[in-house]
């Protein structure tokens, strides 16, 4: 275990993230510790890859907690995560190179997906999507759209689904082929809550209707939601679990509701609930909201679902395309740039009580289950 006067540490490389500036390596023992060493200041620090036994050495602190109430706590965050030092690193040995299949394959993904967009769209890192850009994602309401969740599976299982199709493979083939690859690609994501959601789900709600199981969706949710705790109960402190969850339930409840003639108007039920639904969420975490991220939605939302999305998983196939993908990027980007200067529907809100979250979600949970919705 480290201590405050610790100058070492030695675990495995679990997670590498850079910018143009640094990198930011986690490495895992019987404890986390996240690791930042700037590329140009450390050029002479040898090269690390995924699963790689190391030793670093440099200055170690424990996360800061919040000088301001109310504010985000990091050192709650890290502690959860099971991470109690950051260290400035100044020194890096490596003991013993990585010999592991599955952090082989993460790290020649890592390394073979070079532009930010696939990487996150198909691994779920952000960490190279310019700053000021993924800021901007946030205040117009859309930064869910990055995340990989319900909606890429569901992309991504109708792709493997169809293809399977063509090749006249009968459902429960399809289903056993499919159910597989995911569970591949939880592995190498890594088991954050949105994903495990949408994965898990997806494989028990299939089993229930192949095998005419005759259990209910929302049964079937709440089995998911105590399979995910049950992986991390600090899940619970997870806003991307919050967000996740809160959200599907609503939706899943409201069923048929959310149809509309129309996909706009399917879209803008579905947004609108979304965002009802985010409200404590968003309040509580970021102290602001922006009403007019339900509309932005409507523009974003066939964007990234449609075009983009689809086109990573070509562009990660076939590379030259990016001559294709790379001004839908920027068209992506300049409209959320412009549109989070957009001062009317921000509203930032001042520190509220707990009990109005127990109302208002309560208010929300006894509509959304109510038969008879106007």
């Amino acid at each position: 275990m480290l201590k405050d006067t610790s100058r070492s540490f030695t675990g495995i490389v679990e997670e590498i993230k850079k910018n143009e500036e640094k990198t930011t390596i986690t490495l895992k023992n019987k404890e986390r510790v996240i690791g930042t060493y700037y590329e140009k200041k450390d050029a002479s620090l040898p090269k690390i890859h995924l699963g790689d036994k190391v030793t670093v050495e440099g200055s170690f602190k424990r996360p800061s907690s919040n000088t301001t109430e109310y504010l985000f706590n990091y050192q709650k965050y890290c502690y959860r995560k099971n991470i109690f030092y950051l260290v400035e690193i100044d020194q890096v040995i490596v003991i013993k190179r990585n010999q592991n299949l599955y952090y082989k394959l993460k790290d020649y993904l890592s390394n073979t997906i070079t532009n930010p967009y696939v990487k996150t769209f198909i691994l779920g890192d952000k960490s190279e999507i310019k700053e000021e850009v993924r800021r901007s994602y946030q205040e117009n309401g859309i930064s869910h759209l990055f995340a990989i969740s319900g909606m890429h599976v569901t992309l991504l299982v109708s792709m493997i689904e169809k293809g399977l199709k063509k090749l006249n493979q009968n459902e429960q083939m399809i289903f056993q082929i499919t159910s597989f690859l995911l569970l591949c690609y939880l592995l190498i994501l890594g088991f954050s809550p949105s994903i495990v959601r949408a994965i898990f789900f997806y494989f028990f709600f299939s089993l229930n209707r192949i095998y005419y199981f005759y259990i209910k969706p929302k049964n079937i949710f709440l089995f998911v939601l105590s399979i995910s705790l049950i992986i991390n109960p600090n899940y619970i402190f997870d806003t991307g679990f919050l967000y996740s969850y809160s959200i599907s339930y609503a939706l899943l409840s409201m069923g048929k509701e959310l149809e509309g003639n129309h996909y706009i108007t399917s879209l803008l039920k579905t947004s609108s609930v979304a965002f009802l639904v985010s409200i404590p969420i968003s309040i509580y975490t970021y102290y602001q909201i922006n009403i007019l991220g339900i509309l932005y939605n409507l523009l974003f939302v066939p964007l990234v679902s449609i075009v983009l999305f689809p086109i990573s998983i070509i562009v990660l196939v076939m590379k030259p395309l990016e001559i294709i993908y790379s001004p839908l990027i920027m068209l992506l980007e300049n409209i959320s740039l412009f549109l989070s200067k957009i001062a009317i529907g921000k509203i930032i809100m001042i520190h509220i009580p707990f009990p109005f979250y127990l109302f208002y979600s309560l208010i929300l949970f006894f509509y959304i289950n109510t038969k008879n919705k106007k």
